[in-house]
């Protein structure tokens, strides 16, 4: 049986070929040298770890994010069809499904440090008591639409964004105060942080943005979400990142019968 290419170049194997140990084969990935199972070493497993995740996030995540939000707005076009709404919603909960399990494959391949899937207590234990006996009191608050659990990417990333955000205040704002607040919308989940420090010249939107800012809005256009930074001289520094609830949480009602 001839065997198909990649558009790389690649040899792309049959399931037939692989036979009864599927370990004993390497599919070539982009930049990664294919070399015989011997002589793979841990570092070149990282490697092909890392560009599975990066080809699954890029090409398979984002595009499930869009279709998923997509099927929200055509449920909204079409709201008095109750046949079109409810075939909507069965591919809305399958695209949330299939999401939620590329999110978890993400996770294992990029062998991330766990987080707790209670966001909140994360961020009170790891950031908030990280404060304490500092110069800047930091308070948290959380609304009590906001989700008990959320898959470890969306927790990792949120987790980043308020803890740089904390950090500019801290550092750069010297502010004595800050205040987290987590609130969920019908259709958003909606992170501030907000302090009393002298503001942080490179959140002017006229100037170049500083790296922290950068990472913290490349963090959220991971999620779909985005973050803006508004500065006010002598009066603080607020930070808000919004991202659609739909596209960040793990599936949490019964998919919906396609019949």
């Amino acid at each position: 049986m001839p065997r198909a290419r990649s558009p790389g170049g690649s040899t792309i194997l049959s399931v037939a070929e692989l036979g009864d140990d599927p370990t004993g084969h390497v599919v070539a990935l982009p930049g990664v040298a294919l070399k015989a199972p011997a002589q793979i070493s841990q570092l070149d497993t990282y490697q092909i770890r890392s560009e599975l995740a990066r080809e699954l996030h890029d090409q398979v995540a984002q595009n499930l994010t869009s279709l998923l939000i997509q099927t929200r707005v055509f449920a909204r076009i079409d709201q008095q069809d109750r046949e079109v709404v409810t075939q909507l919603a069965y591919v809305h909960a399958s695209l949330l499904e299939a999401l939620n399990n590329v999110r978890k494959i993400l996770w294992d391949l990029r062998g991330q440090p766990a987080l707790d899937d209670d966001l909140v207590r994360a961020v009170s234990d790891g950031l908030v008591a990280g404060f304490k006996g500092k110069r800047m009191k930091v308070t948290l608050t959380a609304g009590r639409s906001w989700p008990t659990s959320v898959p470890p990417e969306t927790g990792i990333h949120i987790y980043r964004i308020v803890q740089e955000a904390l950090t500019n205040a801290h550092r750069h704002g010297r502010a004595r105060s800050a205040e987290v607040q987590m609130r969920a919308t019908a259709n958003l989940l909606v992170c501030t942080v907000r302090d009393d420090g002298c503001g942080i010249a490179c959140a002017d939107e006229s100037k170049p943005l500083g790296m922290g800012i950068l990472g913290m809005k490349e963090r959220a256009a991971i999620l779909g979400g985005v973050v803006t930074v508004r500065n006010r001289p002598r009066r603080g520094t607020t930070v808000t990142a919004s991202f659609e609830k739909e596209a960040v949480l793990w599936q949490s009602t019964p998919r919906p019968s396609a019949s």
